[in-house]
C-alpha cells in the first residue's frame, strides 16, 4: 500500500537515508532538513517504508516548481515517482504553471513527465558539465488546450 504525506522533522533521517546524494553530501541533507522544516517536502510510503520524496517549492520565478524528486532505489520503476508527480500536481493552485527540471541523462524523468502534462521549455548548462538541466512546464488545466 502506497501513502503520501507530509515528512515530519523525525523522519529528515529516513529521507536521507533513500537518497544517494544526501548520504555523502551536507548541502543535500541541509536542504532536505529545510523543505521538511518549511512544510515543503512529502514523503511516500509503502508498507510502512519511505520510498520517496518531494520538494515542492516556489522557488522558480515565485511558481509552484518540484525542486527534487527521489525515489529510492528498491522503489524505483514501481509508481512511486509518478505518485509523487501526480501529489504535487494536485497541490498546485488552479490557474498556476507547475515547473521542474532533470538532468538530460536521466531517461526514466524524461519519459515520465510527457506523460503527465509536462513539456520541454529549455535548459541550463554548466550546472553538471556535460549533462544539461533540462527545464519542464506543466500548463494549469485552462490553458492545456483541453479537448
Amino acid at each position: 500500500m502506497l501513502s503520501i504525506r507530509p515528512a515530519a522533522g523525525t523522519d529528515v533521517d529516513a529521507l536521507i537515508a533513500i537518497d544517494h546524494v544526501a548520504v555523502h553530501s551536507t548541502d543535500r541533507r541541509e536542504a532536505i532538513a529545510e523543505w521538511v522544516a518549511l512544510g515543503q517536502c512529502h514523503l511516500a510510503e509503502r508498507d510502512g517504508a519511505v520510498a520517496g520524496y518531494v520538494a515542492l517549492t516556489c522557488s522558480f520565478f515565485r511558481s509552484p516548481f518540484i525542486e527534487m524528486l527521489i525515489v529510492g532505489a528498491p522503489h524505483r520503476r514501481t509508481g512511486i515517482g509518478r505518485a509523487l508527480i501526480e501529489h504535487c500536481i494536485a497541490l498546485t493552485p488552479s490557474g498556476q504553471k507547475l515547473w521542474t527540471s532533470t538532468n538530460e541523462s536521466n531517461a526514466p524523468m524524461r519519459a515520465l513527465l510527457p506523460q503527465l502534462g509536462f513539456e520541454q521549455t529549455g535548459a541550463f548548462e554548466h550546472l553538471n558539465p556535460g549533462d544539461p538541466e533540462l527545464i519542464f512546464l506543466r500548463w494549469p488545466a485552462a490553458e492545456a488546450g483541453a479537448c
